[in-house]
């Protein structure tokens, strides 16, 4: 299986909305799979189109992992906020009656 351009070009890109401590977790994964990095005090780096496939999959994996959470959560907060909202209009009402 070749990974596409188009499907590095879109990991890159999503990476970059991750937060420290999953760029932190794109560290270990890269690691634990003796992956080519480098190091600065301005952070690690390293190269999407050099990866084994095996190791941008688990890249991949888990970056979709993590976008999905933070969905799921921002939706979750809408609900948690439409309650309030209700609950409040609701106190409201019958403290006006």
């Amino acid at each position: 299986m070749s990974i596409t351009y188009e499907e590095r070009k879109k990991v890159f890109d999503n990476i970059k909305l991750l937060s420290k401590p999953e760029h932190e977790e794109i560290y270990r994964i890269l690691y634990r799979n003796k992956e080519q990095f480098t190091e600065n005090s301005n952070g690690i780096f390293f190269d999407l189109s050099i990866l084994t496939d095996e190791a941008f999959l688990k890249v991949k994996e888990y970056l979709e992992f993590c976008l999905k959470n933070r969905m799921e959560h921002e939706e979750r907060l809408k609900e948690l906020d439409t309650l309030r909202n209700e609950t409040y209009l609701e106190e409201n009402d019958t403290n006006t009656a």
